[in-house]
């Protein structure tokens, strides 16, 4: 007789029903228990006589296959509950999070009641103003800068202008302002030095700003000395909702509110300490940087089609500057020292590219795709119609920067004039070392409304931990919503899912603060734990969180439940 064997294959997984069917623990215990009862030093006992209870050898075959069917039971039941206990893949944690993300709006206040109102400022349209504000901001409104949603220039009337900062994590967290911004596929932070949102209404109705022009701001903030003494540089970015994203708009100036003050080590020479106040002076006002002169392509070398501006093709971190730099309309050619290359590898899909400047005209242009790469050094050249108009374009910004070269040497000249005049005239000057922290003036100019952010990108720090449940004092688990974490720094917010296996980014140098809201307004919250970095990736952390019984009204609510020591 053949043998009629029931093969499947690719048996689905079973779901959590089906598992909780096979979970009954008390049952498999009295099964094990029977098996015990009927062996005896491993061997199945057998009675004297059939008439007495004894199983013949059919009964004993069932009774030796019952014991293996439990014994494999056993081992099945233990695999479901380890992988039970097993967190989800980093992959399926992540699509979990960005699916959750992704249904919620890009600016999410998690109070709204909480917000604070912005306060009107009224501005003559037709005389423009410059608006010392309360913070120690200022505003530089130009005449006529308004248009109405159609694009019809408002010429006169009042507009009243709303106006709101932001400096620290409570105030990105109560605003609902994500800081997280992707570069070729990097995902960043932006630690802010300062966050301003600026909207305007003309009777009631939101108004823009008219093309080419532009709103200067000045923000007041206090910033931080890197590890080496000197201080950061800061970038420009513009929050679109509707891209879900935040767009690069350039670098800001820095205008220190006191004269800068540098690190004086023992053993420094008079010059040394002269040289080093120069540095100072130098990288807090740097060299206004001359406009590049546009260029005919030569008519001799490779030149190329390549738009980076459009956004077709990632740019590798760092690029921004570089590309911001480029003039409309231009196309790549390649310069004589460049390294050998295959012309073909022009018509190659590349996944990245990295620019840097080199100097006035040359770039160095990098194509990268999967480990392969093309550098090439280039210059940015104009044809046609397009050069004559570009040309025009450089003369109007040469004549601005050699007036702004003017204004930067007799500004800087005296500083320096008078770092050496007070050196020479006594050569034991014991000069402060650098404080910690400064006060400047974040100097850019806006295009358009809405959220502006001034700061620095940081990458994701290499510690990391998962998490396996977030549960409060009182048994309550927070499995599907959003936490915030922060260092002590204040200058960013983090924010991430409170998923099973959700992955929290940490630098295990820094001092963390993790919380989130209760369905009741509360706000729990987790300090940095030291077991944070020493968690197994496959079970994750528990993190006990401790709900603080503060009723939230406003942001002074907000910062005292976040500080409840």
């Amino acid at each position: 007789m053949g043998n009629n064997y029931n093969i499947k294959h690719n048996v689905p997984e079973p779901s959590s029903e089906d598992i909780a069917k096979f979970m009954d623990f008390d049952a498999l215990l009295e099964a094990h228990r029977k098996i015990e009862s009927s062996q005896e030093g491993g061997v199945i006992r057998q009675f004297t006589s059939p008439r007495e209870g004894q199983i013949g050898p059919r009964m004993r075959r069932w009774m030796v296959m019952g014991a293996g069917l439990a014994a494999a039971a056993a081992v099945a039941l233990l695999l479901i509950v380890r992988s039970l206990n097993d967190l989800p893949t980093p992959a399926q944690s992540l699509a979990v999070a960005d699916a959750y993300f992704a249904k919620q709006p890009y600016v999410n206040p998690p109070l709204t009641k909480v917000v604070p109102a912005g306060r009107p400022i009224k501005v003559d349209v037709a005389a423009g103003a410059t608006l010392d504000l309360d913070e120690g901001t200022r505003l530089v409104i130009p005449r006529t800068a308004f248009q109405t949603d159609r694009g019809q220039l408002i010429e006169s009337g009042e507009v009243d202008i709303y106006y709101r900062e932001m400096h620290d994590a409570v105030d990105f967290f109560v605003a609902g302002v994500p800081m997280s911004y992707d570069s070729a596929g990097t995902r960043h932070y932006l630690q802010s030095a300062g966050m301003v949102e600026i909207i305007a209404l003309q009777n009631g109705q939101p108004v823009g700003m008219a093309p080419g022009k532009t709103i200067r701001i000045e923000l007041q903030s206090s910033i931080s000395a890197q590890a080496d003494g000197s201080w950061p540089s800061f970038k420009v970015y513009h929050l679109d909702a509707t891209a879900r994203s935040w767009v690069f708009h350039g670098k800001s100036s820095m205008l220190f509110e006191e004269e800068p003050q540098v690190l004086i080590t023992p053993g420094m020479s008079l010059e040394q300490k002269i040289n080093a106040e120069k540095e100072a002076i130098l990288a807090a006002d740097p060299m206004p940087q001359a406009p590049a002169k546009p260029v005919k392509p030569d008519g001799k070398s490779v030149s190329f089609e390549l738009d980076l501006k459009d956004g077709e093709l990632p740019l590798e971190p760092g690029s921004e500057e570089a590309v911001a730099s480029l003039q409309e309309g231009a196309i790549w050619q390649v310069l004589p020292n460049s390294p050998a290359f295959n012309v073909n590898a022009l018509n190659q899909v590349w996944k990245s590219a990295r620019l840097k400047r080199l100097s006035e005209t040359a770039y160095e242009l990098t194509l990268l795709d999967d480990g392969e790469q093309l550098r090439l050094l280039v210059q940015p050249v104009i044809t046609g119609k397009e050069f004559e108009n570009a040309l025009q374009q450089y003369d109007e910004a040469l004549a601005a920067y050699q007036k702004e070269l003017a204004d930067w040497e007799k500004r800087t000249g005296e500083k320096i004039t008078a770092v050496e005049a007070r050196y020479l005239k006594t050569e034991e000057t014991n000069a402060n070392p650098a404080p910690s922290l400064r006060r400047v003036r974040h100097v850019f100019d806006i295009n358009a409304f809405g959220i502006w952010n001034c700061d620095s990108p940081a990458p994701l720090s290499s510690n990391s931990f998962r998490i396996r449940v977030i549960e409060d004092q009182n048994g309550n688990t927070y499995p599907n919503q959003t936490a915030y974490l922060s260092d002590q720094s204040g200058q960013s917010i983090y924010q991430l899912h409170t998923g099973r296996g959700s992955t929290v980014y940490f630098d295990s140098q820094k001092e963390y603060l993790l919380w989130l809201l209760t369905p009741e307004g509360k706000i729990a919250l987790v300090k940095t734990k030291a077991e944070w970095a020493k968690s197994n990736p496959k079970k994750g952390v528990k993190l006990k969180v401790q709900t603080i019984n503060h009723t939230i009204r406003n942001e002074a609510d907000i910062r005292r439940a976040l500080n409840p020591d």
